[in-house]
């Protein structure tokens, strides 16, 4: 199991020009995949519930990804601090032979309540970071910024993913609280805070 410390961030044409930019000459360009994913709900014990603000959410998450360099299953688990704000998760992560066939094998056993989502995603890395730009259907276009050396602080994780974004050029952003299949799941509700550092 690995924690994954991570932010996600919404920033305008602009700025996503100034990342784009700053990672050519920064950062090496890992490529670029297609993602089809399904999150399926525990038919014995579900992850869903209706949050006090009335939104669908899960602090638990089931995904099968398909992906054109291979499948694979992941399962993670949130933490929020005293606010509620997530600051990471738990993460298991396991390749697949065949994501299709395992999500037969899935629905045979009670799996069925699925959400698809579709996304592009650019991926680059430095430095012990891992930088995605993903293009989500429906949704719109991200950035995802995840410390990939251990890091036992979150706090300090997170700070140090702030100062790397001071560095790019990028000082005021939409953070996103919740990952895109909660957007999916409730296309009126903005989970979005405006953060300038």
């Amino acid at each position: 199991m690995n924690k994954e410390i991570e932010i996600k961030i919404q920033i305008n044409s602009e700025q996503l020009n100034v990342l784009k930019l700053w990672l050519d000459k920064n950062a090496k360009f890992v490529g670029q995949l297609e993602h089809e994913e399904y999150y399926l709900d525990n038919p014995n014990d579900s992850f869903l519930f209706t949050a006090p603000q009335g939104y669908k959410d899960a602090h638990k998450y089931f995904r099968v990804r398909m992906t054109s360099d291979g499948d694979s299953a992941c399962f993670k688990k949130f933490y929020f601090d005293e606010n509620g704000k997530s600051t990471h998760c738990d993460e298991t992560e396991v390749k697949l032979v065949d994501g299709k066939q395992t999500l037969q094998l899935l629905e045979a056993i009670g799996f069925t309540d699925q959400t698809l989502m579709h996304k592009v995603r650019k991926t680059y890395i430095i430095d012990g970071y891992e930088i995605v730009i993903d293009n989500v259907k429906n949704l719109g276009i991200f950035v995802e910024i995840e410390i990939k050396h251990q890091v036992d602080d979150v706090r300090l994780a997170l700070q140090r993913i702030n100062e790397l974004l001071k560095i790019i050029g990028i000082a005021k952003f939409k953070k996103q609280e919740r990952g895109y299949v909660s957007m999916l799941w409730n296309p009126n509700y903005d989970f979005g805070e405006e953060i300038v550092l």
